[in-house]
């Protein structure tokens, strides 16, 4: 059995995935779709924990640690299953937010050898085959996420700085896990919406 494709997509805090991504559901739906931390149980228990203001004065290591112990579950028990039966599998964030958020968006350069070689053991045969980055420039991002109804996470709340040093992780790296596809998600929805249909079409 051919296995199936698995596309990532990544970019910061009020880049659009979970809109476009909801939006892939309904043109795509035979795709399984996923997230990261979650799609598990224990996936899901600690991304409950990390966005919550329960966990702000967390040491960057365990923060780091517990998001690789979720994405260890979630290839576990449903991306490699997945890929293996033939399904594609489209994955709201992946391994190069751990180096976006934990390495750079923390300041923590002398983690990045450590994760780039504990990610090799995680993925084992899932590799993705495509990063979609959705790179949005802070500012607009911060934007976005102050107009949403939900509660802001931990990660909406840190400072432009922040934000700046996590685009600059995601635009350095993006090569590194798959086929890089960068898109402009600074400009409008339906334009956005337009390019990212196209790239997941070429991919799968």
């Amino acid at each position: 059995m051919t296995r199936g494709k698995f596309i990532v997509f990544e970019g910061g805090e009020g880049a659009g995935k979970s809109v476009l991504i909801e939006r892939l559901k309904s043109e795509l739906p035979d795709i399984v779709y996923t997230q990261d931390p979650g799609g598990t149980p224990l996936g899901l228990h600690v991304r409950n924990f990390l966005m919550s203001d329960k966990s702000a004065y967390i040491d960057a290591r365990a923060e780091l640690l517990l998001f690789l112990a979720a994405r260890t579950e979630l290839i576990a028990k449903v991306i490699a299953p997945a890929l293996a039966s033939g399904k594609h599998v489209i994955s709201n964030r992946f391994s190069l937010s751990s180096i976006a958020y934990q390495v750079y968006g923390r300041e923590r350069p002398e983690l990045l050898s450590f994760v780039q070689d504990i990610t090799k053991v995680i993925h084992g045969d899932c590799i993705p085959d495509a990063t979609i980055l959705l790179d949005v420039t802070p500012e607009v991002g911060i934007e976005r996420v102050r107009s949403r109804t939900e509660e802001a996470t931990r990660f909406d709340n840190e400072d432009i700085a922040f934000h700046a040093r996590v685009r600059e992780g995601f635009k350095k790296h993006a090569g590194e896990y798959g086929k890089p596809f960068v898109i402009d998600s600074d400009k409008p929805l339906e334009e956005v919406w337009t390019n990212v249909l196209a790239t997941v079409q070429s991919v799968i």
